[in-house]
């Protein structure tokens, strides 16, 4: 028996082109690529006005190679030069633009030596434990690998602690030449804890007059 109903339901669900969690990576994604593209401006804004800055005392003080502030890994060397030799007490620092650009290739090379050590015995615990099934291999992998991290560590604080000193005095010798002892130690200071700092220091002072009278030319 037919009474006459007849229902049709039609529902219409619209679907989103991109989900929640597509747009939360591309909003990760466009944050990440910002912080990215700022520091690299600050770092070149940085490279720029510090290169401007030892390039002209370099040629105030007469150097033949002022050019080399402007070129990578040359112008750690050249900075050192621009202080001259450092003295401490009874000790004096001849060459300290071959250690300001020596000491940073050692410490690549020594971390990337334990590094790889560590990787490669993590990995070779890492069988011989799965293939003698012993606890105690297992064991003696984390252990070594711990080590392994802790001399990392260890290395890294001394390493960042001799290069900080090294490089406040290299740049308390450079600004001594134009502002008092005292100053030129709260400049080469705060050069080595705030960011851009010392670019912008050293282009300050670049033409002002000398205090003190520049060490033997180049």
């Amino acid at each position: 028996m037919d009474f006459g109903y007849n229902y049709s339901y039609d529902y219409d669900y619209s679907v989103p082109a991109h989900s929640g969690g597509d747009e939360v990576f591309s909003l990760l994604m466009g944050i990440y690529l910002f912080v990215i593209a700022g520091l690299l401006i600050i770092t070149l804004v940085g490279y720029i006005f510090h290169s401007f800055g030892m390039y002209t005392i370099g040629k105030r003080m007469g150097k033949e190679r002022a050019w080399m502030a402007f070129v990578p890994f040359a112008r750690d060397y050249f900075q050192g030069e621009l202080a001259g030799p450092i003295r401490l007490k009874n000790k004096e620092i001849r060459n300290p633009g071959i250690w300001n650009l020596v000491l940073p290739i050692i410490f690549s090379a020594v971390t990337g030596v334990l590094t790889t050590v560590m990787i490669v015995g993590t990995v070779m615990g890492l069988l011989a434990a799965d293939t003698m099934w012993s606890a105690g291999a297992l064991a003696g992998t984390v252990m070594s690998l711990i080590m392994f991290y802790l001399a990392l560590i260890v290395f890294s604080v001394l390493y960042s602690a001799v290069y900080m000193v090294l490089k406040i005095l290299i740049n308390r010798q450079i600004f001594a030449a134009f502002t008092t002892d005292n100053m030129s130690v709260v400049h080469a200071v705060l050069s080595s804890v705030i960011p851009l700092y010392e670019a912008f220091c050293t282009f300050a002072l670049r033409n002002k007059e000398f205090c003190t009278e520049p060490w033997n030319q180049m």
